[in-house]
């Protein structure tokens, strides 16, 4: 097991359920905003995913939902972030938030290229996460973990869609955006304390891993839809308005 899968293991919110039913369980018994939010989630599940025919479309909603996390974790907030979501307490030193901090303008960037690419917008701007996301330095970097893993296999997904359909634009911008994504991941591993942080040969199957130094990390998945990738992030308890 790895030291990623013992820590989510560690966030009760991640804790392996045995089917979807379950999962939706499982929060909705949680209490507080997260009941709250596994009601709205079950109303807008369907329209969130099935809004996401195009990878840069489901791209414009994950980088909202990055900006979102890392504003909240930074402690202002950002204007894709639920209120009262932004963490209270300062859960990183000066050095950490450094890092979150640049991920965050990193993300905007991301995100203005991406609309600049004229697709159809994504239907939602504000996103809440379950509760106790942001109560705790564990909690956080493990939905963050979870995020990016997400992130970069829709990017993945991406490249390999804009590569088929002979879309030079989208494949080269999705490659570029992976690459920093990627960056991302390892600098939460760091702050998480996964040895060594950049922890894998190949992010997606090209070559399973070997287990040698370097190479004990999970491979990344490639999605193969837009639709899929929206649907992991749904399965993180994340709510969209």
């Amino acid at each position: 097991m790895s030291d990623l899968e013992q820590i989510l293991k560690k966030v009760d919110f991640f804790k392996p359920v045995a089917t979807r039913r379950g999962f939706m369980q499982k929060l909705a018994l949680a209490g507080g905003a997260a009941a709250a939010g596994a009601i709205g989630l079950g109303k807008v599940t369907n329209v969130f995913a099935d809004s996401a025919t195009d990878f840069v479309t489901a791209a414009v909603g994950a980088e909202r939902i990055g900006i979102a996390f890392y504003g909240n974790a930074i402690g202002s907030g950002s204007l894709y972030s639920a209120s009262g979501d932004a963490a209270t307490n300062t859960l990183l030193n000066s050095s950490h938030r450094g890092y979150f901090q640049a991920a965050f303008n990193q993300e905007t960037s991301h995100l203005a290229t991406l609309r600049s690419l004229g697709l159809p917008d994504f239907p939602f701007h504000t996103f809440k996460f379950p509760a106790g996301t942001f109560g705790s330095k564990g909690s956080m970097l493990a939905m963050g973990a979870a995020l990016e893993s997400i992130f970069i296999g829709a990017y993945l997904g991406a490249v390999k869609q804009g590569a088929t359909n002979g879309d030079v634009l989208v494949a080269e911008a999705a490659a570029q955006i992976c690459g920093i994504e990627c960056e991302h991941r390892v600098l939460i591993n760091d702050i998480m304390g996964v040895s060594p942080p950049n922890d894998r040969f190949y992010e997606g199957d090209l070559v399973a891993p070997g287990g040698a130094f370097g190479d004990t990390g999970m491979r990344s998945t490639v999605y193969a839809t837009a639709g899929d990738a929206v649907n992991a992030l749904v399965g993180l308890g994340i709510s969209p308005s």
